[in-house]
């Protein structure tokens, strides 16, 4: 073991330190984790339309000439209400068993050196080690929708015999999510399946931003790379268009969880979530249970997002230990103070780096 007192450098990628990177990578992951990591690695870290000339957002510690802890994000742009700045989100972060323990990144104040004026990132990692790095950390409360309770209830059990009973509680929840199903107006408006994104989302993004939010902006640069360009998984992409206009879109995916087939809503945004939420659902829906998924889950934090997904029978689900939302605002940035609270944030699933990580 290195000795205490070696002071960790902080290092920023560069494009040769690659090979050195990804072996570290492998000495410190299971190999199911560092091959996905791998494969994501070009894409995520260096293909990405925000990265900066000067390079990716990944940095590193060396003690002398050992790498010993990763750092590993990717450039956004973000709409911090009426102020437009270049953030990052903030996804693996990791220690060499060797050196754990010892607040390497807060000893060397790597946070306050960042050249990003805003951080953030999903964790599951209990709140006082995000706060030991001068994080903030909020949790988040998953949203879920049953489709077909029958192995939901047999997973819960291990007894199939309940499936029976599961099946007739997901016909009963259809009974009652019908009445919202048949008040939707769908007349003016048509959504279709995409397969890549164009200037008109630019448009929606700017036309529906919250002057009082801060949100990732989600434009077809961002948005293509993002889910059609990613290349270790397949998402659905649906739009809602009003003659030549885009009003909304959602991105789903379909994935195994717990041995059941199981749904995900990744990103949406509308123009109205009470009119034109409900439409995109409703064609995701037909999707999922077309490919017998039990359950489908989300993450929402706006109240009007919240209110369609309700309605459209979601309902949020406690957890043990819930995911939370961490976020670094560097304090010599007093104008963007007010986005230390989950609340003022527009988030989906999309936003969460742990996506990537399944």
């Amino acid at each position: 073991m290195k000795s205490m007192d070696e002071t960790p450098t902080l290092h920023r990628y560069r494009i040769e330190d690659r090979a050195e990177v990804l072996d570290f990578v492998r000495e410190v992951y299971p190999a199911p984790v560092s091959a996905r990591m791998i494969s994501q690695w070009t894409w995520k870290h260096e293909a990405n339309p925000y990265t900066w000339p000067a390079g990716p957002a990944v940095d590193f510690l060396r003690v002398g000439n050992k790498l010993v802890s990763l750092a590993t994000g990717f450039r956004l742009r973000l709409w911090m209400g009426g102020i437009e700045c270049l953030g990052e989100n903030r996804g693996t972060w990791i220690v060499h068993p060797e050196y754990r323990r010892r607040n390497m990144w807060a000893r060397i104040g790597a946070l306050q050196a960042t050249d990003s004026p805003v951080l953030i990132g999903w964790s599951r990692l209990p709140p006082r080690v995000v706060a030991s790095v001068e994080f903030g950390n909020d949790p988040l409360r998953p949203l879920l929708r049953i489709l077909d309770a029958g192995p939901l209830a047999a997973h819960i059990t291990q007894l199939p015999s309940f499936a029976s009973i599961g099946a007739a509680a997901s016909a009963a929840g259809r009974m009652i999510a019908r009445p919202f199903r048949r008040t939707r107006d769908r007349r003016n408006g048509v959504v279709t399946r995409i397969e890549a994104f164009d200037e008109r989302v630019d448009e929606l993004c700017a036309r529906v931003r919250n002057p009082e939010q801060a949100t990732v902006v989600r434009d077809h640069r961002y948005l293509n790379w993002r889910y059609p360009q990613r290349p270790d998984a397949t998402y659905l992409m649906f739009g809602l268009e009003r003659a030549a206009r885009l009003d909304g879109f959602l991105v789903a995916r379909m994935s195994t969880y717990l041995g059941m087939r199981w749904g995900n809503l990744i990103d949406f945004l509308a123009a109205d979530y009470a009119r034109d939420l409900p439409a995109l659902l409703a064609v995701a829906m037909e999707e999922f249970r077309r490919g017998q998924v039990a359950a489908v889950s989300c993450y929402a934090t706006d109240l009007a997002a919240r209110g369609a997904l309700f309605r459209s029978g979601f309902f949020p689900i406690p957890q043990r230990k819930p995911i939370r939302f961490v976020h670094f605002i560097r304090p010599d940035r007093p104008d963007l103070a007010k986005f230390k609270a989950v609340k003022a944030w527009y988030l989906t699933m999309g936003d969460g780096d742990l996506e990537l990580a399944s």
